[in-house]
């Protein structure tokens, strides 16, 4: 059980301060930097204050310099394979956006770790997927991030149907299945790329890459 206070930690951000019976916590930490030029020194800073704030015990640390929009992220499919292994028992990251460049991408990191019995705290949003509200949280998100799904899908058949009905040819015909492409973005949240993507689902490269960017990943 957790008892949850809030307190200002002078980074423009709010830790949380829990309380939990089992003080041997395994966590991960992972952070993630676009660019040479930054640091992830604030991030660290964060994530090893909070950590102490618990009485966590900090087991593994990924850490990255790559763009969130670049097809593979290295350390971060090596951190959900540990955690398929039972490495840890919470991934720490300091911002939801770490973990992706877009709604999908997220919650599917998320769901994923869940998946795998890990729960996720983001420091800067207070969200513990641990909790009652952080497991609501994630249920909103996923809801939303249907709605986008649902939402891209309308547009494109409205588009698909628009160009049909003004004699307009779509690719070769061979429009992709909702199973296809739901495949699609489940292999491409495990790291695949492009490319093995369309051989393992039978579909040319130009397919994946556009259903992928309807849904913004």
């Amino acid at each position: 059980m957790f008892n949850d206070n809030v307190e200002f930690d002078g980074w423009n951000h709010y830790i949380i301060v829990m309380e939990e019976e089992n003080n041997m916590t395994r966590v991960a930490t992972y952070r993630r930097v676009s660019t040479e030029k930054q640091n992830a020194d604030n991030q660290s800073e964060s994530l090893n204050k909070q950590i102490e704030i618990f009485g966590w015990n900090k087991v593994m640390d990924y850490s990255e310099t790559i763009s969130g929009t670049k097809d593979t992220r290295p350390e971060l499919q090596r951190l959900l394979s540990d955690a398929r292994l039972g490495k840890f028992d919470y991934v720490m990251v300091y911002e939801l956006s770490r973990l992706g460049r877009s709604t999908i991408q997220v919650i599917n990191t998320i769901h994923e770790l869940e998946q795998s019995g890990v729960h996720c705290f983001i420091i800067k949003n207070a969200i513990n997927t641990k909790t009652p509200q952080g497991r609501m949280f994630s249920q909103m998100i996923s809801i939303f991030s249907q709605l986008e799904i649902d939402l891209n899908k309308s547009r494109q058949q409205n588009a698909i149907k628009r160009l049909r009905e003004k004699g307009a040819k779509w690719g070769t015909g061979n429009l992709l299945t909702e199973e296809t492409r739901q495949k699609i973005l489940s292999l491409r949240t495990n790291g695949l790329s492009y490319r093995k993507i369309a051989n393992s689902v039978g579909c040319s490269l130009g397919s994946v890459q556009n259903t992928l960017k309807s849904v913004g990943v």
